[in-house]
């Protein structure tokens, strides 16, 4: 896992099909909580997807938080990989103007598109923090290496993020053919497509 700058710009992208927020529960209290224990700046810019918004109008006001509605889990992936790249095309100099970027999202084996994207954006020096579920087999579905990341039950009770040996070896339990950031070998391209 990398090591991360604190004091930084967060933007939070936050899945509510995948993790809904629980009953009681304010999503910007535990997204502040998390981020500011790790020394982020905690006034973040949150996202939320979903099939169907489970916020009242006044708790959104109040979150000051975007409701995304979309029904596919396939389309609310997509539609949370174009934020993030219009996030990051905004902040062309990550090194400068430091920036965190949070997921609150599960990815899918068939989506090796989203997790090649976190990396891309955690090697141009945005920092990626992300939520994985408590369950997560990273051998089925890979994950990326980033900053921060904590399980789901990890994250709602305040706790600290995986630790770092941990985390390393289950992003090491991943097909080594999804790790295909960069290559010169044209043979390459097709290594296990139906595998990552």
């Amino acid at each position: 896992m990398a090591t991360y700058i604190a004091y930084c710009n967060t933007s939070v992208f936050w899945d509510v099909n995948d993790f809904p927020v629980p009953e009681g529960r304010a999503i910007r209290e535990i997204v502040e909580s998390a981020l500011e224990k790790q020394g982020y700046n905690w006034d973040a810019s949150i996202t939320v997807y979903g099939d169907k918004d489970p916020f009242s109008p006044e708790e959104t006001a109040e979150a000051q938080l975007t409701f995304v509605e979309r029904s596919a889990k396939f389309w609310r992936l997509e539609k949370m990989l174009v934020d993030i790249h219009l996030l990051a095309v905004d902040n062309p100099k990550p090194y400068d103007n430091p920036t965190a970027v949070m997921l609150v999202a599960k990815n899918s084996k068939e989506s090796a598109e989203f997790f090649d994207y976190l990396e891309r954006l955690g090697f141009s020096g945005f920092q990626v923090l992300l939520v994985v579920p408590d369950d997560l087999n990273a051998a089925e579905v890979p994950v990326p290496d980033v900053a921060l990341a904590w399980r789901w039950t990890n994250l709602l009770e305040n706790g600290d993020p995986i630790p770092t040996a941990e985390y390393e070896a289950l992003v090491d339990q991943r097909p080594d053919c999804c790790v295909q950031l960069v290559s010169d070998d044209e043979d390459d391209d097709d290594c296990c497509e139906d595998d990552c």
